[in-house]
């Protein structure tokens, strides 16, 4: 039953009272962790075990010995960069940004911020948020805000330190103490700057659990340095119980669907509860936050390995942190299910990673990460890192070599000699990916050496709730010969403008169909909501030594007066490297149709005859997009786009637009032909 505007009037303002009733009882109850700790707190915290200051510090500093490898040495990590050079000077020069205060956030490209961090500010728009507003009245206001120009992961993601464990992998491989200096001085000034509770980094609770886990990594990085001075050491050791108990009262569950926020909680409280273990609370957050790991990682993975988010952004954040959740728990500890999944989210990853080592951009991509122990320049496509990690949890040779020169993060979990070890039991072996189907999540690959063609026949994700996903239903990403060809335009950004967030995830956005230009799933006003009506089903996928064939189709235009169902066929003919893409539409009466195939930035396009042709941005690779059967007054145009590569920014591109008007049914097929170098395509 429907409400009237008067009753939806009563039921909102209704609603307003009882959130403003529950923030004002939180409040009362937020004593855990709204003043900052004495010292005697701290040692209260720890259980009364110490009787000075110096000697909890000195416990704490040995028990960040789960965080890093024994066999990360000195003399390892610096033969690791010895047969790495370019690897090293990347994360000198990286590190040197950041003493510099240069970062690069968001799209933002580099920008001096100054002496002083921006903690509260906005510094692409400008905007500051109040320092001095309490977090729950302050995260309801930034709600209202959304589509005003300003972002506010900006400062959240200035405030993850992840520049912390770079600064801390500097010190130890040069010894220079700036790089500590750094550290400590922009951990006391973000505390300063942001009491508990108070200003626009506490609004989230996932940003509060990685700016802890990436403290507390710098921390176990170099302990001795961030250590020797006692004043420094109780006040970040206080901060980080802090942030503990925030984590502890303001877990990110809710009541619908749990996603990566919830799992991030996890993890931070995991990492604090490891490093104060002993501590009866902390041990309280490490056998919650455990166990909690293993039961959340079964809700939203399938039993195939994906993330339920429908974004591979999101299954990638999932798999680093499922992984540094393993790191934490131990192998030995972890239970055999939790490591079960976790190898089949890699492998998942092994397939849909691109020739070129980047992850296409199905769903929402805001290139969020954890903790980067690796290239902080590379680009947040190249999910190749987690293969790495991976490789050395599971004892696997095959992810290594995929993984290609992407091993330095696995080098600073699991120590250089592991990587050594099973790149030594892989010398003379050759991991190639192959095409392969995830019936449950809808997901499909077909590839052969440099092809490449991903299809996404998934539903909206998060239990029905879309938050991160787009109206992509049977879009796909084609690459061949090194090449991007047609991609997934991206994300563009979350809340800084509501058209560019409803335009890329919009189903014009995706190589997909639409009809009578309506959506394939309806978009509602909220920006991470896309309620699935299309019932998407991969129908079958078949893989053999010639060819690997799919067969998907939806639902969602069903709804029109008359209702159309979409099926949607792709073929990878391996001797002829030609891809075919078939769509037909079922329908009586007469519609609309139009067929969009977003090219990659930099190829470019020349259209005669229902015939594209193509030149890649390497320039050595040609490829033709052909009608081999189309309905008749079918019209070609080239126009005009934007793709975005990630969070932030974009950049021109060419679309193609294929439209055709008349009565249904009505099938078309296109023809996609690779050509080798130094060959014409289709010939």
């Amino acid at each position: 039953m429907g409400l009237t505007a008067k009753g939806a009037s009563a039921r909102g303002a209704a609603r307003a009272v009882r959130h403003r009733a529950g923030r004002a009882v939180r409040r009362l109850r937020s004593a855990s962790f709204a003043l900052f700790p004495r010292e005697a707190d701290l040692l209260r915290f720890l259980g009364g075990r110490f009787g000075t200051i110096d000697e909890a510090i000195a416990a704490v500093g040995a028990a960040t010995r789960p965080f890093v490898p024994a066999t990360l040495t000195p003399e390892s990590i610096a033969g690791f960069y010895a047969a790495r050079p370019a690897a090293r000077d990347r994360l000198l020069a990286a590190a040197g940004d950041v003493l510099a205060h240069r970062f690069d956030l968001l799209g933002s490209g580099p920008v001096d911020l100054g002496p002083v961090l921006p903690w509260h500010t906005d510094f692409k728009s400008g905007h500051v948020w109040d320092r001095t507003a309490w977090y729950e009245d302050l995260r309801a206001r930034i709600v209202t805000e959304f589509g005003s120009g300003r972002d506010v992961k900006v400062p959240w993601e200035l405030s993850r330190f992840q520049q912390a464990p770079l600064l801390a992998q500097a010190y130890r491989l040069t010894g220079d103490a700036r790089f500590t200096g750094a550290i400590a001085a922009t951990i006391d000034d973000w505390i300063a700057a942001n009491p508990p509770g108070r200003g626009v980094n506490w609004t989230c609770t996932m940003d509060v659990a990685i700016r802890a886990l990436n403290w507390t990594w710098a921390l176990a990085l170099a302990p001795g340095a961030l250590l020797a001075g006692s004043a420094f050491a109780s006040r970040l050791l206080r901060a980080l119980v802090v942030h503990g108990r925030f984590i502890a009262a303001n877990l990110e569950k809710g009541t619908g669907a749990t996603s990566n926020h919830y799992f991030s909680n996890l993890v931070g409280l995991l990492a604090l509860g490891t490093l104060f273990r002993g501590a009866g609370e902390a041990d309280g957050w490490r056998a919650f936050a455990a166990a909690e790991i293993a039961r959340e990682n079964a809700i939203q993975t399938g039993a195939d390995g994906v993330d339920y988010e429908a974004s591979i952004a999101y299954h990638r954040l999932m798999t680093e942190m499922a992984i540094v959740g393993l790191v934490l728990i131990g192998r030995d500890g972890a239970p055999a299910a939790l490591k079960e999944r976790v190898r089949l989210m890699a492998r998942y990853a092994a397939h849909y990673i691109k020739p070129n080592g980047l992850a296409p951009q199905i769903g929402d991509n805001d290139d969020g990460r954890l903790l980067i122990l690796g290239d902080h320049r590379a680009d947040r496509r190249d999910h190749r890192s987690i293969l790495a990690s991976a490789a050395c949890l599971f004892d696997d040779p095959a992810l290594l070599l995929l993984a290609g020169e992407r091993v330095e993060e696995a080098a600073w979990f699991f120590g250089p000699a592991a990587v050594d070890t099973l790149a030594a039991g892989a010398a003379g072996r050759r991991a190639v990916p192959t095409g392969a189907a995830w019936p449950d999540t809808g997901v499909a690959v077909l590839r052969q050496d440099d092809l490449y063609l991903f299809l996404d026949a998934g539903g909206v994700g998060l239990a029905g709730e879309g938050g991160h996903a787009h109206n992509d239903t049977l879009s796909v990403e084609v690459h061949g010969a090194g090449e991007d060809l047609i991609v997934d335009p991206g994300t563009g950004s979350y809340t800084v403008d509501r058209a560019v967030r409803d335009r890329f995830r919009a189903t014009a956005a995706h190589n997909t169909v639409r009809v009578d230009g309506e959506e394939i799933n309806p978009m509602p006003e909220a920006l991470f909501s896309l309620p699935g009506v299309d019932r998407p089903i991969l129908r079958r996928a078949t893989f053999r030594r010639t060819f690997d064939f799919v067969e998907a189709e939806h639902h969602g235009y069903e709804r029109l007066a008359d209702p159309v169902r979409h099926r949607r066929v792709v073929l990878l003919n391996r001797g002829r490297r030609r891809f075919l893409i078939e769509d037909r539409l079922e329908g009586a009466l007469g519609h609309h149709i139009e067929w969009f195939f977003h090219l990659a930035p930099g190829v470019e396009a020349v259209l005669a005859d229902a015939t594209l042709r193509l030149a890649g941005r390497i320039g050595a690779a040609r490829f033709t997009l052909r009608g081999e059967a189309l309905p008749d007054g079918a019209r070609w145009r080239l126009v005009g786009d934007q793709v975005s590569a990630g969070y932030g920014r974009v950049e021109p591109a060419t679309t193609l637009v294929v439209e055709w008007t008349g009565r249904l049914p009505v099938a078309a097929r296109f023809a996609i032909d690779v050509a080798r170098p130094g060959e014409e395509a289709g010939r």
